[in-house]
């Protein structure tokens, strides 16, 4: 080979090397924006004020009163935390059980010494729920026992749409699979703190009120859902199907406290 050719040769070499270079920077940067995209929109919401919290208003007002209370008891009598949490829908393209970590995770259900958190989720419009399981709780409630009671135990009963009863069992039967594993202390994890009763909501009772007057500002201009997909990042306005409790956000007196418990990803799910 000459000393032309050499010449031409490198050059082709540099100019293949430099198109990939471009390509790589390319898919990367596709990459990241799509990553930017995903997390627009997405919505963690704020951490619930309440054990029971139904944000889509499909079970009484006297329902949510005692499925809170049981709750709060239930913590006063084993430490165990446990959330309840129906919403209209998910607020996330990704899959329900990644997005539903990240939420429980972001409100730390569960004492942070022992993880001893669960969080069942619904969204009545997709038609889909999920059990998330504490990471000191997954032993007491497997990914088995968690398909079980939301595919054999809830799913037939909102399939009718009887959602106060489908709920209450996923209630009980969840809180008799994890009893016994940890010893309560007397108190809920806000009436430790000092928080307990209606001084422990005061804070999330602001947040709602606000939230409301914001809302009935937005639709006097023209109006916006609490949904942020079709905005450039995300919002939180309960309006009319948003987060603002239709059926009673708890209904009882006893707040709920988060103890920075974290998951791993354990439970399981079920659509209907």
């Amino acid at each position: 080979m000459n000393k032309g050719s050499r010449e031409k040769f490198a050059i082709a070499k540099r100019n293949r090397q430099q198109a990939t270079s471009v390509r790589s920077h390319a898919i990367a940067l596709a990459l990241t924006l799509l990553a930017i995209s995903a997390n627009a929109a997405e919505v963690i919401p704020p951490t619930p004020g309440a054990y029971f919290n139904d944000y889509a208003g499909v079970v009484s007002k006297g329902a949510a009163s005692r499925f809170n209370e049981q709750l709060a008891q239930f913590e006063r009598d084993t430490s165990e935390q446990v959330v309840v949490a129906v919403f209209p829908k998910m607020q996330s393209d990704s899959d329900i059980a990644d997005y539903t970590q990240r939420v429980a995770q972001a409100w730390g259900v569960g004492q942070k010494e022992r993880r001893n958190g669960v969080v069942l989720f619904v969204f009545i419009q997709d038609r889909k729920m999920f059990i998330q399981v504490g990471y000191g709780l997954e032993g007491a409630l497997p990914d088995a026992t968690a398909f079980d009671i939301t595919e054999r135990h809830i799913k037939p009963l909102f399939r009718t749409g009887n959602y106060d009863a489908g709920l209450a069992t996923g209630i009980d039967l969840i809180c008799k699979a994890i009893r016994g594993e940890y010893k309560g202390s007397g108190k809920t994890g806000a009436e430790t703190k000092g928080g307990g009763g209606v001084f422990g909501l005061l804070p999330f009772i602001i947040f709602i009120i606000v939230l409301i007057i914001i809302s009935r500002v937005f639709r006097k201009l023209g109006g916006y859902g609490y949904s942020s997909r079709g905005g450039g990042g995300p919002v939180f306005i309960p309006s009319g199907g948003g987060w603002s409790s239709g059926g009673g956000n708890g209904g009882g007196f006893s707040g709920f406290g988060g103890g920075g418990g974290s998951f791993g990803g354990g439970g399981a799910g079920s659509s209907w």
